[in-house]
């Protein structure tokens, strides 16, 4: 199973119009189906089968367009079979995926997914993010992706350089969600709480974004588990 925790087909900022490149390959020498579960910000939209024959390798321009026929934003599960089912071969895929947008200089991409993605992101105490900067020149987006709804509440609280809290960002109830830093702030950074303290299938990421061109780099948290000991662990 692998996921993609952040698509889009829909208009943004600064003329912008976002879409998501999806490449799938089948990597055995066998055919099976591959479903493809799409969750947005109330839970599942729709879901899907592809056929894949053996090594075959497929892609698409416009992801949520062509396979789902949805306009907006959401997540996207992808798994070689259906959930729960019990699998007697060794299904493997590659995926990529990156959302983009086309401008009068060219084509401007976030990578989401290069085939390096772990399957969950655990949180168990708090995840951080760093460098953050929002002014007249870039913004910054941040998401949640709560695979199993298991938090109650997810806290983004945004501090400026001196570690002064400037914003507090909230997220309830929402399978899948995406909110943008509304204050300015100079190098500072994100501390994450999420209640309850343990999620075994939770992606929390900030995407950076030039307000000329709308390149955007998207970046996960770090989260952090703490030992019986005391000490701190960055994952």
């Amino acid at each position: 199973m692998a996921i993609i925790p952040t698509a889009a087909n829909t208009p943004g900022r600064h003329g912008a119009f976002y879409k998501t490149r999806v490449v799938i390959k089948n990597l055995t020498d066998i055919d099976y189906g591959v479903w493809l579960f799409l969750y947005g910000r109330e839970g599942e939209v729709s879901r899907q089968v592809i056929q894949l024959e053996p090594r075959e390798y497929r892609s698409w321009d416009n992801f949520l367009e062509q396979v789902f026929s949805y306009r907006g934003n959401g997540a996207v599960i992808v798994s070689a079979g259906a959930f729960n089912e019990m699998l007697t071969d060794n299904r493997q895929f590659s995926l990529t995926a990156e959302v983009y947008t086309d401008s009068p200089n060219g084509r401007f991409t976030t990578t989401v997914v290069n085939g390096i993605l772990p399957s969950s992101n655990i949180v168990v105490e708090e995840a951080f993010h760093s460098g953050i900067t929002v002014n007249e020149d870039q913004r910054v987006n941040i998401g949640v992706f709560d695979v199993d709804q298991f938090s109650e509440s997810i806290t983004a609280r945004v501090y400026d350089a001196t570690g002064a809290e400037v914003q507090r960002i909230d997220f309830h109830g929402n399978v899948w969600d995406q909110k943008s830093i509304t204050v300015p702030v100079d190098n500072g950074y994100i501390e994450w709480k999420v209640s309850p303290e343990v999620n075994l299938s939770l992606f929390l990421w900030a995407v950076t974004i030039d307000n000329k061109s709308n390149d955007g780099t998207l970046v996960w948290a770090a989260t952090i588990s703490r030992g019986s000991d005391g000490g701190i662990f960055f994952e």
